[in-house]
């Protein structure tokens, strides 16, 4: 009986190691972002009273080494300049049935915070949330759909993909 239990216990114990040494899946080191969602809004700005239409945009990025995000402290190269940003979306607005982009207007770069990766594994999954607004004063207002294409930057520098939200629609 007792070799029976030892026998058993040993079983038991060995179906857990295994199933517990899964294998860890890998991702590159080049970040990776894909587009997942968008919501947009009309108000009334309450300080000028201008009409404002924003899009908050939503995508997700995988990077294998967890190399995201800029500290406030990185002030120095390469971190100024060029790559003082590591979110750069480029505008393009729906004129005529047709895509173009659009060009001499400010499209803001933005900064994805430094994330510190916990444990072993260094790869982050996360979603960003980026907000774009415009005035009553800017030529795009009066376009009613658009599109971005984006990519971000890692600390090495490494670029992701290049990817593109779904037509982004504005109700009147």
């Amino acid at each position: 009986m007792k070799k029976i239990c030892n026998i058993l216990i040993f079983s038991i114990l060995s179906m857990g190691l295994i199933i517990s040494c899964h294998k860890v899946k890998t991702y590159s080191d080049i970040p990776e972002v894909h587009f997942k969602s968008y919501t947009t809004d009309r108000f009334i700005e309450p300080v000028l009273q201008n009409e404002v239409k924003s899009v908050e945009l939503v995508f997700t990025f995988v990077d294998g080494d967890g190399d995201i995000g800029l500290k406030q402290s990185d002030t120095i190269s390469p971190y100024v300049d060029e790559y003082k940003n590591n979110f750069f979306p480029t505008l393009y607005v729906k004129d005529n049935g047709k895509y173009k982009e659009v060009e001499n207007i400010l499209v803001s770069n933005y900064t994805i915070p430094y994330i510190e990766p916990q444990g072993q594994n260094k790869t982050l999954k996360a979603d960003v949330k980026v907000k774009f607004e415009y005035t009553k004063n800017d030529t795009l207002f009066n376009y009613d759909t658009l599109m971005y294409k984006y990519y971000i930057l890692d600390r090495a520098l490494h670029q992701s993909n290049i990817d593109s939200t779904s037509d982004i629609i504005f109700e009147n």
